[in-house]
């Protein structure tokens, strides 16, 4: 008797043992709810973002669209590719960007001096021998559509095909502008006559600022030279966006509203 009792006390404490806390305990219905409600409100938080469409149109590299300006096309070399002149007025500016570069990367520049009544030239460069032509062709592009002051305005390779186009062109040009031209050597200055502007980063490696120096010293023959050196590293058309990006985009517009009486 005293034997059966025994067991029944083991198959109890078994029993209560398989029903305690030793497993994972059970939420109760008010923590699962709770527990819903949280994740609804991540989830409301942290929407998945929604792509931005493709467009559809006649476009340049995916961000200028036939409504910010006359989309065109040219033919260098057999290769052919596309432009946009961008605003109204009689002043105007071809850009030609940097070596990895599109055109998207200078909107911030091209919108700024739109809305300051400009006229902007924006192309997609064919990525043929001797660059500077196309700077050249858009210049004169832009001069048949009723532009009377041309500026020519480019980014690292492009400052120097902005430098180049310059002293092959047959009427002069109202200024050159030059971002992070590290590819720009004194001697591609030496004869320029026309107004010119350098505007670099003191530590972008890519464009030494010794170099922007020498450049500068070798246009003597310039109407106004002028060297804009900025905190950073940054490179071309990513000193825009930067912290000094107004200060670079302000001096630029300055420039040509200075040469453009």
């Amino acid at each position: 008797m005293r034997r059966h009792a025994l067991g029944l006390g083991a198959l109890a404490m078994l029993l209560a043992a398989c029903g305690g806390n030793t497993g994972d305990p059970v939420a109760s219905p008010a923590a699962t709810t709770s527990a819903a409600a949280s994740a609804t409100e991540s989830v409301e938080e942290n929407p998945t973002p929604t792509p931005t469409p493709s467009p559809t149109g006649e476009n340049i590299a995916g961000c200028v669209t036939a409504d910010m300006g006359e989309i065109f096309k040219y033919t260098r070399d057999g290769t052919a590719t596309k432009g946009v002149i961008m605003g109204k007025g009689k002043v105007g500016a071809v850009v030609s960007y940097e070596r990895r570069g599109t055109v998207c990367d200078w909107l911030p520049l091209a919108e700024r001096l739109v809305a300051e009544g400009r006229r902007v030239l924006l192309f997609d460069r064919n990525d043929v021998v001797n660059p500077e032509k196309d700077t050249v062709e858009m210049a004169r592009r832009l001069r048949d559509a009723g532009v009377e002051k041309v500026f020519l305005i480019g980014g690292s390779m492009g400052g120097r095909q902005s430098v180049l186009a310059a002293g092959l062109l047959k009427f002069p040009v109202a200024g050159v502008i030059s971002v992070s031209g590290g590819t720009t050597q004194p001697g591609d200055v030496t004869d320029l006559k026309a107004p010119f502007l350098q505007v670099t980063a003191d530590e972008d490696s890519t464009a030494p600022l010794e170099l922007a120096q020498a450049v500068y010293q070798e246009a003597k023959k310039s109407a106004d030279r002028q060297l804009l050196v900025l905190n950073g590293r940054e490179h071309a058309s990513a000193l825009f966006t930067a912290e000094q990006g107004d200060k670079a985009l302000q001096a630029i517009t300055a420039f040509v509203t200075k040469h453009s009486g």
